[in-house]
């Protein structure tokens, strides 16, 4: 708070009174008023109290801890300390607060540490490799021995532990031949705790390559979040009694570990850091080492049970014993053993890059205010059918309902007259609403404000009718659904544990939208239908989605039937005009029948997507007179100037035909707008898009994205996807639809939406002024999409120039990202599942 001095006032009048006095009455003819001169005198007067106030703070400005923000780099120079950019103005001062006691511990595996905790944020392990090479031991060697032949055994193996001289998990001797009976100590091979001992590798250190070598020293740094939950409804197993899922969609997802090394840790305390202190996920051989109260880690680990993961009863009360519990944390599932509860609720931890989505933490944003809630407020807790409808009810078009807890609501109610509505969680917490398949959520705008946060919505749709000044959707999961992509015919999507299928939440806009903001949020698809409007989309560090809903070829359903339908009937340009001309007389009969701009029955929508699969069934539809009005993808063009003769690649290229030319109708698509203006900023779309116009800066358009108008807007510092129509592109880069650049894709797994390390080598081409690059590529140098904000490559660069100042001479860093290893196929290949 700055607290009023006074001096601008005082030093405008002092100016003002030196003035002679004839001057002075010259400058107004009114007396109560200032004239120019006075004015000129009063701005003059401003500076010269901006001179005061910088004498005043003189003294101030030569400590460190006192000094403005604008003096820490003239005191960093007199220090010579580097400043790097990952560190904001608050890090900048504590690095040079800091800059003595680093050098005190110059070179030392704990004064890294702390380096590299300082300037990244991330939980880290050093590593220095030499002590990971196989070698002949020497005379000068301490010698190992066998603890048995020792007075105390207990003993003498834990001061070789201490010593590096064995392995703690695997006894291991150091350089020596690696003893593969511990079953956790073998999986740990690669990792920070790899106990075993390796050939020299004098290839850079780079990824997963170049490690082992004299000089060379490992950063094992842990980017993923570890988000934990308190309190989650838990999903039943089909067919199988006491068996759940801890995720409250169904998902079978790998639990993390909570993080519990704290920043004094780093400190004069430093001990090297165990593995269950770490953000990392929680594989089967450690959870059976915590659970073995003879293994030497049980004493520190456990208490994991309940602080990483825990059960408890429905009604309340403490967590269940350990004992009463089986899990497989590997695919998220555990087991009530007989004479438990029958109804239970589960605490979890599950990982993520950054914090986006609907999640527990804290959703405020620095140097933003937050929303005012609209009055009166109301608090439900979560986990009753009817908590939700009945506030909903009490609404009368303003208010705000706070969900108190994580435990699954499964029923909504529509909103209608909305003036001012907001719906969230608590602060802290995720509100979880799983409806029955198929529902769908409206809400109807009175030309008012509808704000949702905090929110995870599974199995139901959201649907906008009305009229909307603003729609805000912050902080929020709109389940995009879970492919059956590797799943053979005809399975689309993936089933949750209790048999419902993972359908994408869809976000329908059918009402008229002057500004939706979708802000820090993973959503399903974004669509209009029946006249649906939005004037401005604008998302922001986001995760958009959009899913093939049906297999190559197969027309299942119309996406917006009134447009469809209405094109049918009109004919208002030749394809249109052509395809009502190859319907039969009752489909004609019943297009015909129908009122444009309104919904479409269910018996005509049927008509309609039986003749157009007709029509996909039979020769290729093409023709450039036919299409001429449409605007098609240029991979669509290639692919019709030579036809396939296979049956089902024609089908295949007749049905992506119509999907292009009426994409909000018929194509299966993350972003389908008909009109207005898409703002995509620090985004990742993962799917089609189809859009009017487009603002993109630092976003990630993973697939085919089509622009009516070309000619306004400009797509800077992005990737974008082969055979896209966009307007120009500014310092971006080309990808293939679909190419292999993230760990996952699949919503629910720790590396969703994340740019795996090699993602650059994807690159096909760039008109970057520098080399093309998508991990680095944004304006500040950061990676491109969703994940932008959280500056990952810059705080890779800034810990590699800092370690140059602190690392012995001659060794040379090696940054290692964890966790690095696929999600689903390493942690849960060639493992025990548990029955289903």
């Amino acid at each position: 708070m700055t607290i009023p001095d006074a001096y601008e006032e005082r030093y405008a009048a002092k100016l003002w009174s030196l003035l002679p006095e004839h001057h002075r009455a010259a400058d107004s003819e009114t007396i109560d008023a200032a004239g120019p001169l006075q004015e000129l005198l009063t701005r003059i007067g401003w500076s010269v109290a901006d001179v005061r106030r910088s004498i005043d703070r003189l003294w101030e400005d030569q400590s460190i801890e006192t000094a403005d923000s604008w003096v820490i780099p003239y005191l960093a120079d007199l220090l010579a300390t580097r400043l790097v950019p990952a560190m904001d103005a608050r890090g900048q001062r504590l690095d040079v607060f800091n800059t003595i006691s680093y050098r005190r511990a110059k070179g030392t595996v704990q004064l890294l540490e702390r380096l590299a905790n300082d300037v990244t944020g991330y939980d880290v392990r050093v590593i220095e490799f030499f002590r990971a090479l196989g070698r002949t031991r020497h005379g000068l060697d301490p010698a190992i021995g066998r603890p048995a032949d020792s007075a105390d055994p207990v003993g003498a193996r834990r001061l070789q532990q201490l010593e590096r001289l064995t392995g703690p998990r695997t006894g291991t001797p150091a350089g020596g031949w690696a003893d593969l009976r511990d079953t956790l100590g073998a999986t740990l091979v690669g990792t920070a705790f790899d106990e075993y001992h390796h050939h020299a590798d004098v290839r850079i250190g780079r990824g997963d390559f170049g490690w082992y070598s004299i000089p060379k020293a490992g950063f094992f740094l842990w980017r993923t979040v570890s988000l934990g939950v308190d309190r989650a409804t838990p999903v039943p197993v089909a067919g199988c009694a006491g068996h759940y899922s801890f995720d409250p969609t169904g998902r079978l997802i790998p639990l993390f570990l909570a993080a519990r090394r704290g920043a004094n840790d780093y400190g004069e305390s430093w001990l090297p850091v165990p593995l269950w202190q770490l953000p990392t996920p929680l594989t089967e051989p450690l959870w059976e080492a915590i659970l073995d109260s003879a293994d030497p880690f049980h004493a520190d680990a456990a208490d994991t049970w309940p602080l990483s993961l825990s059960v408890r009863p429905a009604a309340g009360g403490a967590p269940l014993d350990v004992g009463q519990v089986r899990v497989w944390p590997e695919v998220g599932r555990f087991q009530v053993l007989p004479g438990g509860p029958a109804d239970v609720e589960a605490g979890y931890h599950h990982g993520l890059f950054s914090r986006i989505g609907a999640g527990p933490y804290d959703r405020r944003r620095p140097g933003i205010r937050r929303a005012v809630d609209p009055l009166p407020r109301s608090r439900i807790e979560g986990g009753s059918a009817i908590a939700l409808p009945g506030a909903v009810a009490a609404l009368s078009g303003q208010g705000t309902v706070i969900v108190g807890d994580g435990r699954t609501l499964s029923a909504t109610a529509d909103v209608p007259a909305i003036r001012d509505v907001a719906i969230r969680a608590e602060d802290g917490e995720r509100a979880v609403i799983r409806a029955a398949g198929g529902a769908e959520w409206a809400f109807t705008g009175d030309g008012g404000r509808l704000r949702l946060e905090g929110l995870l919505v599974s199995g139901t749709d959201i649907v906008l009718r009305g009229d909307f000044t603003e729609v805000v959707i912050s902080c929020c999961t709109l389940d995009p659904g879970g492919s059956g992509a590797l799943h053979t015919p005809p399975v689309v999507w993936d089933s949750a544990v209790d048999g419902r299928e993972l359908v994408a939440s869809t976000l329908w806009i059918e009402g008229t939208i002057d500004s939706l903001v979708i802000d820090r949020s993973i959503t399903g698809p974004i669509r209009t239908r029946t006249t649906g409007l939005v004037d401005r989309l604008t998302a922001t560090d986001s995760v958009i989605q959009g899913l093939p809903t049906e297999l190559a070829g197969d027309l299942d359903g119309l996406r917006d039937a009134d447009s469809i339908v209405s094109a049918l009937r009109f004919g208002r340009d030749p394809l249109s005009a052509w395809l009502a001309g190859q319907l039969d007389a009752a489909t004609s009969a019943a297009v015909a029948a129908h009122d444009e701009n309104t919904p479409v029955s269910s018996a005509t929508a049927a008509l309609v997507t039986t003749a157009l699969q007709g029509i996909v069934d039979g020769p290729l539809i093409w023709d450039a007179a036919r299409f001429h009005e449409r605007t098609l993808s240029a991979a669509t063009l290639d692919a019709v100037a030579s036809p396939p003769a296979d049956a089902a690649a024609l089908r295949a290229l007749n049905r992506l035909l119509l999907a292009e030319a009426f994409p909000s109708g018929l194509a299966d698509a993350a972003l389908a707008l008909d009109a207005g203006l898409t703002q995509l900023d620090r985004c990742t779309v993962l799917g089609r898009a189809y859009v009017h116009r487009l603002e993109c800066s630092e976003s990630i358009l993973d697939d085919i994205a089509i622009v009516r108008d070309a000619q306004d807007g400009c797509v800077r510092f992005s990737a974008w996807s082969t055979g896209s129509r966009l307007p120009r592109r500014y310092e971006s880069v080309e990808l293939a639809p679909g190419a292999p650049v993230m760990v996952s894709r699949r919503y629910g797994e720790w590396g969703y939406a994340q740019l795996s390390d090699g993602a650059d080598s994807a690159i096909l081409s760039g008109n970057t002024s520098t080399t093309p690059t998508v991990l680095s590529g944004s304006r500040e140098r950061s990676e491109m999409g969703v994940f932008c904000r959280d500056l990952a490559s810059v705080k890779d660069r800034s810990l590699l120039i800092k370690a140059q100042e602190y690392l012995p001479v001659g060794v040379a860093p090696v940054l290692i990202h964890l966790p690095e290893a696929d999600p689903v196929g390493e942690l849960t290949r060639g493992r025990p599942w548990p029955p289903m």
